[in-house]
């Protein structure tokens, strides 16, 4: 028998949940627990690496579903319901496509990207803000490759342009870009609506971000929120009634899914 309805926020994590620069999120960790014992599903979705999601969990002490590398596979829905499946790979390997990125993008732009994983590693340190130990689980991806672009805007767009033609997407976040698959957060999210509501009457959802990559997860959500973040320019997002935190993480976070909730009701 279905229940009447579920409310499902879908987070990014880095800047959003996260502490941009400390990647910390104790304050609100009783919180969030709080959120899952009253039965709301909590689903990060979010650019990080399986593994790094996976001790987010073990620091939260709970086992959450979540999708990893801009939804590139989605992971543990089976915490949900047991009949759900464990574990779904909605994108090829990073080898696979990094090759087609490298064949099909015209030198003078692949000029533009440099590979992060070739740099030496105090410039990976800087880039990402992490000792060496997270250092090695940020690059252990598998279906997608960081990079910094160092062209101008014009570049940027013709980049994109050329990259969606080829059948792969950049995702733009706030440290770097990542050539990924034809994914996005958005499809992973739609993929897990849609499995849910094999046994659920009604699904609201509740999108939380803080940056690019996440505007279109947040689009589709019933309620959209925005974590302040003094490096994103929020002017042209488009997004109505969008409810944006005074406060950045992870206070933030807190403070627009608890606007979010009432609004929900």
């Amino acid at each position: 028998m279905k229940k009447k309805h579920s409310v499902i926020i879908f987070t990014d994590l880095d800047g959003t949940l996260l502490n941009r620069d400390t990647f910390n999120f104790d304050e609100i960790k009783d919180f969030i627990k709080n959120l899952v014992t009253e039965g709301i599903i909590i689903i990060p979705n979010t650019s990080k690496t399986q593994v790094e999601i996976e001790d987010f969990n073990k620091k939260l002490d709970l086992n959450l579903p979540f999708i990893s590398e801009n939804g590139s596979a989605i992971f543990g829905l089976d915490n949900i319901n047991k009949n759900f499946p464990n574990n779904i790979v909605l994108s090829r390997e990073k080898e696979i496509t990094l090759k087609v990125f490298q064949k099909e993008v015209p030198e003078n732009l692949r000029s533009k990207c440099k590979l992060i994983s070739k740099m030496e590693s105090k410039i990976q340190r800087e880039i990402f803000g992490l000792p060496d130990k997270n250092l090695r689980k940020v690059l252990n991806r598998n279906y997608s490759t960081p990079i910094l672009f160092k062209g101008n805007s014009e570049q940027k767009k013709d980049l994109f342009k050329v990259v969606k033609n080829i059948g792969l997407s950049l995702h733009e976040g706030g440290r770097v870009m990542n050539i990924c698959d034809n994914v996005s957060k958005l499809k992973a999210m739609n993929r897990v609506i849609k499995i849910i509501k094999k046994t659920e009457d009604e699904v609201k959802t509740i999108g939380v971000g803080d940056n690019y990559n996440d505007l279109d997860m947040l689009r589709n959500s019933n309620i959209a929120c925005l974590v302040f973040n003094d490096q994103f320019l929020m002017e042209p997002i488009n997004i109505n009634n969008c409810l944006v935190s005074k406060q950045s993480a992870p206070l933030g976070w807190e403070e627009v899914v608890k606007m979010a909730l009432e609004k929900i009701k």
